[in-house]
Formats: C-alpha cells, sequence, structure tokens
C-alpha cells in the first residue's frame, strides 16, 4: 500500500510543477522575446514484481519531472519604427553583461544608459549589451547635430549561438545562461544570423498549445489526488477488517 501512496503524492508533485510551467508560460503570452517551456516526466522507482517470469519485469512507482525544455525557435516579428529596438533573425542571442555575469537573451528592447557622460546600449533594467568583441557598445554622436547616431547600430551589436540553445537556462523570463548541455556561446562571425532594426520578437507562447497542456496537467493532477483517496479508502477497509 506504501506503493500507492508515493505514486499518488509523486504525482501531485509533478503536475503542480507542471501546473506552474504552464501557468508561466501564459503569464508571458506578450513579454518580448519570451520562449516557451515544457516539463518533461520520468519513472521513479523501478521495482522487481513478484513473477517467477523471465526476463524479470519491472514496475515504477510514481512519476517526477526530469527536465523543464526550453523551446528556443524563432518566433515573429513585429515592426516598432523605434531606433532601440532590435530583433535577431535566426537561432542567435544578444549577449549582455549584467553586474559581471554574462547572460543571454531575444529581447531586443534596449534603452540608452549614461555612465561617466558616456552614452552605452544597455537594456531596460540597466545590463549592458555587448559587441562580438565581449565589449560594451559606446552610442557615437554626430559631430553636426550632437544626436545620437543610430544608423551602424544594428551591425556593432553582438549574435551568439549556442549547439543546444534547447538547453539553455532560464534565469527569468527573457535572459539565459549557458549550460553543459547548451555548450559554449560562438560568436557569429559568419553572419548566419541578422538583427533587424526597429523590430522585436514576439513571445514564443501560443495559448491554444498551453491550454491543451493545461487540460492535460490538470486531468493527470486529479488522477493523482484519486489514487491517494483510494488507496486511503482501501486502508480503511483493511483496518477494519483487523478489527
Amino acid at each position: 500500500m506504501k506503493a500507492v501512496f508515493h505514486s499518488g503524492v509523486s504525482g501531485l508533485m509533478a503536475y503542480q510543477q507542471a501546473l506552474d510551467t504552464v501557468g508561466n508560460n501564459v503569464a508571458n503570452v506578450n513579454t518580448v522575446g519570451y520562449k516557451t517551456q515544457s516539463s518533461n516526466f520520468d519513472d521513479l522507482l523501478y521495482t522487481q514484481m513478484n513473477t517467477k517470469s523471465a526476463p524479470e519485469l519491472l514496475r515504477g512507482r510514481g512519476v517526477k519531472v526530469a527536465a523543464t525544455q526550453l523551446h528556443a525557435e524563432q518566433g515573429s516579428l513585429i515592426p516598432t519604427g523605434i531606433k532601440l529596438d532590435f530583433a535577431v533573425l535566426g537561432d542567435g542571442f544578444f549577449m549582455v553583461d549584467n553586474a559581471g555575469s554574462q547572460e543571454f537573451t531575444r529581447n531586443g528592447a534596449f534603452a540608452i544608459g549614461i555612465r561617466s557622460r558616456r552614452n552605452y546600449l544597455t537594456t531596460t533594467d540597466g545590463a549592458y549589451v555587448l559587441d562580438l568583441r565581449g565589449r560594451k557598445i559606446e552610442l557615437t554622436t554626430d559631430a553636426a547635430t550632437g544626436l545620437i547616431n543610430y544608423d551602424d547600430l544594428a551591425g556593432r551589436i553582438g549574435v551568439y549561438r549556442f549547439a543546444n540553445p534547447h538547453a539553455l537556462n532560464p534565469l527569468s523570463s527573457t535572459r539565459y545562461q549557458a549550460t553543459e548541455e547548451s555548450g559554449a556561446q560562438a560568436r557569429d562571425t559568419k553572419g548566419v544570423c541578422e538583427v533587424k532594426s526597429g523590430y522585436l520578437e514576439q513571445s514564443g507562447t501560443k495559448l491554444e498549445d498551453q491550454m491543451t497542456n493545461l487540460i492535460t496537467a490538470q486531468r493527470a493532477y486529479q488522477v493523482s489526488a484519486r489514487v491517494l483517496q483510494t488507496g486511503d479508502e482501501i486502508e480503511e477497509i483493511v483496518n477494519g477488517l483487523r478489527r
């Protein structure tokens, strides 16, 4: 009977995590550069069944979320006409310096940060956007007008690629960190990807898919709860017989 309770509890925990993942996807349906995540499941505690058949038969007791996978496919681009908006066409990422930490993003809604009377290209929360050499991008001004020059800015922004971008580790809704599985970042020196100025990449969340995932996770959660309830009822019957 302990296996019944273990299976039920592990199911509740796993599918609650899956529901949280779906909820996060839905909450970021309008977040620029957001990449959808999904939960991958695995069995727990394989034990030998009490049979004399060969080969030995095993059964799993419970389930867990083995990994949360990132879906890094290209999203749709929307024109904004704003000179500080950029989008990557391809599988690359922008690299930013966040207080000394190298992070990667597809959110190209950038801003201007002023440091020591110099203008730098930054994210909206102040992280520096880097070029292909990993340097901060200082904005130049027109000598005649004193206005910031945006003409060559798209070509100065660095784009970095990964062998397996689906294995990047999410740090926030649109920031990621390289992992052993994703591989180290590689500079896109051959121009495989294109940086488009005046565009932003829409969220990768598709509500119709998330509603399907939500219903599936809810049903599985309900089944796990029913397993616990049934196990408890059987235990009550067994205890009554012993009296």
